[in-house]
């Protein structure tokens, strides 16, 4: 999908990047060969230059500078050539202060609990090259930014909450697990961020099982973000009709990763 992407400079919108496709330059390297009534004298030096820089990036590994030069809407398309450097990421808060932080990636799950470890959270996050969180840019993000002033997050950063809207879904992670059949075992069913709260308040209180719970709803959203990306970037190809290929769907979380040691630790 990256090396399909136009909209790498001002001025490139998405109209100017379907007129490109439509006139079969459809990949970076068919930019030279593209005919006059395709892009102007004018744009077409901007254009080389940018996917010149991009081609760079790309070889690099850079997913920060690929996503500086592509509109925040669109980092989505990173994910492809970037799905093995990724990481999905829930946080829980209990209204003030974070509690838990549930993250995959290729050291596959893991969860940093408060008053336990999670100050070596910003430690973990060393080889992200590119961040999926579901609403994170609203509520994950700034959490964190607030608990470890120094952190930064990846700048490729695809907010599924946005990128799942533009496919038409209204509501919150659990319906969307739902209305894509990703869910989430039978115990789990019911449980929202409220009940998150709750669960810390009574773990504090002392109240056997109460953390395990808490544990398991968060890294199942953490985990379940990656079916959900997935499908996402395999919807937007196909409803934007894009020349791309799909990239495999995940099992769900609870299925495709065992996460009963992670659990069993926190006893």
């Amino acid at each position: 999908m990256i090396r399909s992407t136009f909209r790498l400079a001002p001025g490139i919108g998405p109209w100017f990047e379907s007129r490109l496709w439509n006139a079969g330059v459809r990949r970076w390297a068919e930019l030279p060969g593209a005919p006059d009534t395709a892009i102007s004298p004018r744009l077409r030096p901007r254009l080389a230059d940018a996917v010149a820089r991009a081609e760079v990036a790309l070889a690099a590994g850079d997913a920060e500078a690929l996503a500086a030069m592509l509109p925040r809407a669109e980092r989505w398309r990173l994910y492809a050539a970037f799905a093995a450097d990724a990481a999905f990421l829930d946080v829980e808060s209990d209204g003030e202060d974070l509690t838990c932080v549930a993250v995959l990636d290729r050291n596959g799950p893991r969860i940093f609990v408060a008053g336990r470890d999670l100050d070596r959270f910003p430690e973990a996050t060393g080889g992200w090259k590119l961040l999926v969180t579901f609403n994170g840019a609203a509520f994950d993000v700034p959490a964190l930014r607030r608990a470890f002033p120094g952190w930064r997050p990846p700048l490729a950063h695809v907010d599924l909450y946005v990128l799942w809207r533009r496919l038409g879904h209204a509501g919150g992670l659990k319906r969307l697990e739902a209305e894509t059949g990703v869910g989430r075992p039978p115990h789990l069913h019911g449980l929202t961020g409220r009940d998150a709260v709750r669960l810390w308040r009574a773990h504090q209180a002392g109240e056997a099982g109460a953390l395990r719970l808490l544990a398991e709803y968060n890294l199942l959203d953490a985990v379940n973000l990656r079916p959900l990306m997935d499908l996402g970037y395999n919807r937007m190809i196909e409803r934007l009709r894009l020349p791309a290929e799909p990239v495999p769907v995940s099992e769900r979380g609870d299925v495709r990763y065992d996460v009963t040691k992670l659990l069993l630790a926190l006893d």
